[in-house]
């Protein structure tokens, strides 16, 4: 199940309203809702970024869903409106031999105006913003739709990570590729792309087609992640390497200077098995590892004032007491918040100073904002699986089944008829089952099939269950019709209806809406 918090005002994030501009003010999701889109699919990824308003979700069936803003196209959906709800992308299709399939996707990665997708064949794609090179194009125009990416060789790619201007792609052999800015030498190719105009003004030669990474060419590298303007790379041996911006100390080696080629960091470069890291992540100016006790790790500018903010970052690794004697199996930074996940409680830990909106999930009525972590109260008990925060937002990845779902609020929030929606008669409420994507009221003995009792899982009406089988068909008579397409262009994405962003209850009936009990009636 997927969860979200803080702004779904797409275009406002981080911005000011334009002088006399009138126009609605969607509210703050203050606590994690349950993304109603996704009720009666499985998400296997959620994925947004430090520099992103904008999120990404691949289904276990290798479909990708997107929202939020839009306006470079990076949505890929073949416009440049923002999608406040979740759309599904157009359909890409490729040839195996003379057959025509769809592709599937494992992995995907989002920069602050673009987004890249990691195909199940290791295949790569890219859409939106395209100025400085990254998607891997030389005509630096922004695309609307995914574009296919070449320039790999042989190379299967299995992975992503985006920085603003900048993405890395992480192959099948654990090599590293960049492109875009090169700026401040976050591609590792040992420049950082400078040159003189006849202006005498210096600027920044975009990259514009994948380049090997080839300081790390003898290690087997297992994850990458990028901040605004620098790269983390962890291999095989636990080692982690940084190199891009060094302001605010991000690349941990102590100084800010920018480094155009990769670095090991020290602290996880020692002979010590324990010393040694496991799990990497960035957020926009700062950097975190897991080490082989999972301990927590950070360093950089996290904060905006007092020690690890602006005035006294942190040079170098570095634990907090906070979080002492914690062992933790995830770890994500945005913008402005980290989110920790612990390894044997259900829990979820976050913080971070200047999160306005709302983003921390910590519930209504509570701070905005912390500079210390702090469990989000409103998710204890539930175990999470994945958190991925961005700019003004936050999604969780929870463990489906759990009895404390039924209790989370829905997200976006639905008028719904008080009647049964099969037979229009609101007479015996308490009989009435809702659907648990659009919480339509439906009578047991008016269920397709007929219930006998409330069922112990989710459940969905008629009308949700056609609708999901009638995506498929069309999906299916796609594959079947349409012929492999080079920039990966397709048709115009199912449109889905816009509602109010605010919170909705979760009932399983209405004469019972705070538990599943009274099967047996």
């Amino acid at each position: 199940k997927v969860l979200i918090a803080g702004s779904v005002d797409w275009d406002m994030i981080g911005r000011k309203p334009k002088p006399n501009e009138t126009r609605e003010v969607l509210p703050l999701l203050e606590t994690f809702h349950v993304i109603r889109e996704f009720a009666d699919l499985k998400i296997v990824k959620a994925i947004t970024g430090p520099t992103a308003a904008h999120s990404v979700f691949i289904t276990d069936d290798g479909d990708v869903w997107v929202l939020g803003r839009n306006e470079k196209g990076q949505l890929g959906v073949g416009d440049s409106s923002s999608h406040p709800l979740p759309i599904k992308i157009p359909t890409i299709f490729t040839t195996i031999g003379k057959k025509t399939v769809n592709v599937k996707f494992v992995d995907a990665a989002v920069g602050r105006h673009h987004t890249i997708l990691i195909a199940e064949n290791g295949a790569v794609y890219g859409t939106g913003d395209n100025k400085m090179g990254q998607l891997g194009q030389d005509n630096l125009k922004e695309h609307h739709s995914f574009i296919l990416i070449g320039g790999f060789g042989k190379e299967r790619a299995i992975a992503a990570s985006c920085g603003a201007e900048f993405t890395m792609v992480l192959s099948e052999k654990g090599q590293l590729w960049a492109f875009g800015s090169p700026e401040y030498g976050q591609l590792g190719n040992r420049t950082n792309g400078q040159y003189l105009q006849q202006s005498n003004r210096l600027v920044h030669a975009p990259q514009t087609s994948p380049v090997f990474v080839g300081g790390l060419k003898d290690k087997t590298i297992t994850q990458v992640a990028c901040g605004v303007n620098h790269t983390l790379a962890l291999d095989s041996d636990g080692i982690v390497y940084s190199w891009g911006f060094g302001g605010y100390g991000r690349l941990g080696h102590t100084k800010q200077e920018d480094l155009w080629s990769p670095h090991p960091i020290e602290q996880f470069a020692g002979t010590g098995k324990f010393s040694r890291a496991t799990k990497i992540a960035a957020g926009s100016t700062f950097s975190m590892a897991l080490d082989g006790q999972s301990q927590f790790w950070l360093w950089g500018k996290w904060k905006t004032t007092g020690d690890g903010g602006g005035g006294a970052p942190w040079m170098y690794p570095r634990t907090l007491y906070d979080l002492n004697g914690w062992a933790f199996k995830e770890i994500n930074g945005g913008n402005v918040t980290i989110f920790a996940l612990p390894a044997q409680e259900a829990s979820t830990i976050a913080w971070g100073q200047g999160a306005l909106h709302s983003e921390l999930g910590y519930g209504e009525g509570e701070p905005r904002s912390s500079t210390k972590p702090d469990k989000v109260r409103p998710m204890e008990g539930l175990q999470m699986l994945k958190a991925s925060s961005g700019m003004g937002h936050s999604l969780l990845l929870c463990k489906p089944g759990q009895e404390k779902l039924q209790d989370l609020p829905k997200w976006p929030l639905l008028d719904v008829e008080e009647h049964c929606i099969e037979c229009l008669s609101a007479e015996d409420e308490e009989s009435m089952l809702l659907c648990d994507k659009c919480d339509s009221g439906t009578h047991l003995n008016c269920t397709v099939p007929r219930l006998q009792v409330v069922p112990d899982v989710d459940w969905f009406c008629q009308s949700c269950t056609l609708a999901k089988e009638k995506n498929k068909t069309n999906q299916l008579a796609g594959a079947e019709e349409s012929q492999p397409s080079k920039d990966g262009k397709e048709k115009d994405a199912n449109k889905k209806r816009k509602a109010p962003a605010s919170k909705g209850n979760t009932k399983k009936t209405k004469a019972n809406p705070d538990s599943e009990e009274g099967s047996d009636s």
